[in-house]
Parts: structure tokens; sequence; C-alpha cells
């Protein structure tokens, strides 16, 4: 046998004869040209190559999702109010009580008293029922997200998880009547009260301004993810992981302002302002998911996914209140009281006698809550293997 070079070397120089014979140029059964073996491997490396990758599965998946779920807040929690004001004796002889809000606490009863004392009728309603619980609560919303997963073997992987939940914390109903409440009653319980006593031009306003809904959520976690099949199409899997939330936004407050103004006797003015303000929090933190799902896989590169995750983490929530009410400093200096017991003073400088409106500003936590906060969310999503 010769060397393969050898025959090339022939076949060129027996070119004019094959010509001779009629052989056209192309059908030459050998071509000693290097762009022959491209021509043919080319063709064979592009049936080749999607053989395989149709059989690679890929260790990497990243998923975009979307979702929703309900969410289940505790309700359980402390509740306090500040101590009632220090007593001191009127300009004519009676007792009264230094306070700082009308609104709630010892205020309102100190209001209610010395109306049912002068024999008015209409009766503050205090914001007491609504510091009996959370300020307001979260509510469900829809999520989106996305997940980057690994596989460590056939029946094991790890995965990180980010999602952007649009549930917002929401006051409920209840606790808007009973703000409304509040405000609403303000009116005809002073404007009663003024109507009783020696004086004139008199004027009373409450308003409200709520802000009853603000806030979202951050979840980052991190799973084992447990496949229950390691073939097929269709693959379930349960995980166990550990997450952490973050509060985004701000959060849900309410204001009240009352303001009642007239002359006693027509000879001095008197102008008192009465401002409270309510403020939610909710401290979340690392808590612990559970829950499962199905793949599908459409192709080797690609499929789908069906995803339920239970949240389970502590819960810290609370009402904060701020008070800020005052007096204005008139002229002509002057003071009044009434005689019931118990009194209200009214004084348009404080160097005449105390006004019972005259406690000092005041900030507390009016609800103290902790509990199990549980937040499910089902999500459907498209996975991208590679």
């Amino acid at each position: 046998m010769q060397p393969l070079g050898v025959d090339v070397v022939r076949c060129c120089e027996n070119r004019p004869a094959l010509e001779r014979d009629g052989m056209a140029r192309d059908s030459r059964p050998w071509v000693a040209s290097p762009w022959l073996g491209a021509a043919v491997m080319v063709p064979a490396l592009v049936m080749v190559v999607p053989v395989h990758a149709q059989q690679a599965t890929g260790k990497w998946e990243i998923e975009f999702h979307g979702g929703n779920g309900p969410v289940s807040s505790p309700t359980d929690g402390t509740t306090s109010l500040p101590a009632a004001g220090p007593p001191f004796t009127t300009v004519v002889g009676t007792t009264s009580r230094r306070t700082s809000p009308w609104y709630f606490g010892d205020g309102a009863v100190l209001l209610n008293q010395v109306n049912a004392a002068l024999g008015v009728t209409p009766r503050i309603t205090p914001l007491d029922p609504v510091f009996a619980r959370s300020l307001a609560d979260r509510r469900r919303g829809a999520s989106f997200g996305f997940r980057v997963s690994r596989a460590i073997s056939r029946r094991f992987s790890a995965e990180f998880t980010f999602d952007y939940a649009l549930g917002q914390l929401t006051m409920s109903p209840q606790t808007l009547a009973g703000i409304e409440a509040a405000r609403a009653s303000f009116v005809p319980a002073w404007t009663a009260l003024i109507a009783s006593g020696p004086f004139v031009v008199s004027s009373v306003t409450s308003v409200s301004t709520i802000h009853d809904r603000d806030g979202r959520q951050a979840f980052t976690t991190g799973a084992l993810n447990i496949n229950l099949t390691t073939s097929g199409k269709v693959i379930p899997y349960v995980r166990a992981r550990v997450g952490f939330i973050a509060n985004t936004g701000g959060a849900p407050s309410a204001s009240l302002e009352g303001n009642y103004r007239f002359q006693s006797l027509g000879l001095f003015p008197v102008r008192e302002t009465d401002s409270v303000t309510l403020r939610t929090s909710i401290d979340n933190g690392v808590g612990g998911v559970v829950g499962g799902g199905v793949k599908f896989l459409v192709s080797p590169r690609w499929g789908i996914r069906f995803d339920i995750r239970g949240f389970l983490n502590q819960v810290s929530t609370g009402t904060f209140v701020d008070t800020n009410s005052r007096g204005s400093t008139l002229s002509p200096a002057g003071v009044a009281a009434s005689i019931s017991t118990p009194s209200l003073q009214f004084s348009n400088n404080s160097a005449l006698g105390f006004s019972s409106l005259s406690g000092s500003p005041i900030i507390f936590q009016s609800f103290n809550g902790r509990g199990l906060q549980s937040q499910t969310n089902v999500t459907a999503g498209v996975i991208l293997r590679f």
C-alpha cells in the first residue's frame, strides 16, 4: 500500500486523462482540499451537538415567578393607658385634674363626668377601644421575584429566593370606625358643654387625618430542596429553609385635632387645642420556611414550576401615641371654672391658674403584641436551566 500523499499526486497528474475520459471536474471521487473536510464535518457537528444538548441537564436553574397568598397576623397583646393627671383646686374651690388629651383615657373620662354633672347629654366617644389591638395588620397581596438554584446531586439542590410582596399594612374597618367615632363626638360634647356656661362667640372643630395603608415586604430566603423523584419530566419536591423579612416604605398612622374657642362673659377669650397622633409599628425578622411544589420540564433547557411556601416568624406589633395638647396665652387674661364635681377650669394665662387641659405632652405605647405570623405564597414561574 502506498502513502496517501502519492495517490493524491497521481490523481492530480492524471487530471487531463480524466477530463479526456469525459469525467466532469465536480464528479471527482477524491479532492485534495482542506475545505472539503470542513464541508463534511460542519454538518456532522450541527447534527451531533443538538443531540448532546438535548441530553444535558445542567446544574443551574434561574426562575422568574409571581404569586399571591393569605396572611395571618397575631392579635393578642397588652394594652396600657397613661395614669390620671394630678388633681388641683380651681378658683371656685372645686376639684379638677390636669390632663393632656380629651380624646382618650382620663381626659375623656373627666369631660364625660363634667357633662353628666352639668346635665349635658352628649358624650365624647374615647379612642380607648382602638388601643385594645394593633392599629394595622398585614393584608394579602400579589408578589413577584426570582430563584437561583444549583444541583448538589440528583436528589438535592441549594436555592436562593428573593420576593417582593405588595400586601400592605392596613387599618381594619373597626379601627377606622373607632377613630371616626372619637372625632365626630368631640364637637357635640364640647358644643353642649360650652352652651351650658356663660360663654359666647363659641366655635368647636374636630378633624382627622388618616393614612390607613402603607408598607410592603421584601423576602430573602435560602433553602435546601429535596426532589422526591430524580428522573422524568415531572419532578415533585419539598423544601426546608430559613429567611429574612424586611419591611419597606412607611406605616399607617392617624391624627386627631380638636379645637374650641369662646369668650367667658364676653370679657376674656379662651382658645385650646387637643392633638393626638397614632402610629403603628411591626417588627419582622428571621423565620422558618416550609413548602414544596412540582417542576414540569418542557425541555432540558426550560420548564415551569408551581410552588407553595409557608413563612413562619415571630412578629412584634405596637401602637404608639403622641399627644400635644395646648392652650393659647391671650389678653385680657382670665380664668373660669365650673361649679360641679368634678370640675373643669379654663385659663388663658397660667399665672392665674391651671387650665384642665394643661398636662405635659405624652408619648407612650398603647398596645404591645407579639405572636406567630404565617404568610403563605403560591407562585407560578418559568425556569431556565443551564
